[in-house]
């Protein structure tokens, strides 16, 4: 039975984050289970909760934050920023587009990537929206599908276009799926700017 190091852990919000991640590293020929385990927490403030316990964990070496930015990247920083210090680590005023891996409390590696690229608001699907091919050409007709829709019947707000984008994107595919397994069909450009940089981030923080 394959062990999972238990002293090297990525907090997610969910499990669209936790298949992305397993399948973007799975293309580069990476088995993350040899590297580190995924955590899911079920939602941001549960995952916000969880950092100070997570970092006080007996045996804990690295720890990932994976999150959502949302409507505001300075406010989501900020939380996680009050969640470390609670833990006494102290982060840095600006996140790096390359990701951000930086020593915290007792030396336990700390990192922070917040989708889509740890620089801007959005969330997952603004990071898969980027991984679409650039000459794709079924992308213009479902985002026209998307914009057609008239304003006073959507079910979601303009916040969550781009999740629309890429749902309404997904199911035009050959064999229709998830995010995760998207990647794997090749229906997603793992070699896209964010998605590179977001696998040299892993890379860094978990040394593989």
């Amino acid at each position: 039975m394959r062990t999972i190091p238990n002293s090297q852990v990525l907090l997610v919000e969910g499990y669209n984050d936790e298949k992305v991640v397993e399948h973007l590293l799975k293309n580069w020929g990476v088995s993350f289970e040899n590297h580190f385990k995924i955590k899911q927490a079920g939602n941001i403030d549960e995952l916000l909760k969880l950092i100070p316990r997570q970092i006080k964990e007996s045996g804990i070496k690295t720890l990932g934050i994976l999150a959502d930015a949302n409507n505001s990247f300075d406010n989501r920083q900020q939380s996680i920023s009050d969640r470390l210090k609670e833990a006494h680590c102290s982060t840095t005023s600006q996140l790096a587009p390359i990701g951000t891996v930086f020593s915290g409390w007792k030396g336990i590696r700390i990192g922070i990537w917040l989708m889509p690229d740890n620089q801007t608001a959005g969330e997952l699907e603004n990071f898969i929206y980027r991984m679409i091919p650039k000459d794709d050409s079924i992308l213009p007709n479902a985002k026209k599908f998307i914009d057609n829709i008239p304003v006073e019947d959507r079910k979601f707000s303009n916040k969550k276009l781009f999740r629309a984008y890429v749902h309404a994107w997904l199911a035009t595919r050959k064999k229709p799926n998830p995010m995760g397994l998207a990647i794997s069909a090749q229906d997603l450009d793992k070699n896209a700017k964010e998605a590179v940089q977001f696998y040299k981030w892993l890379r860094k923080l978990f040394e593989f």
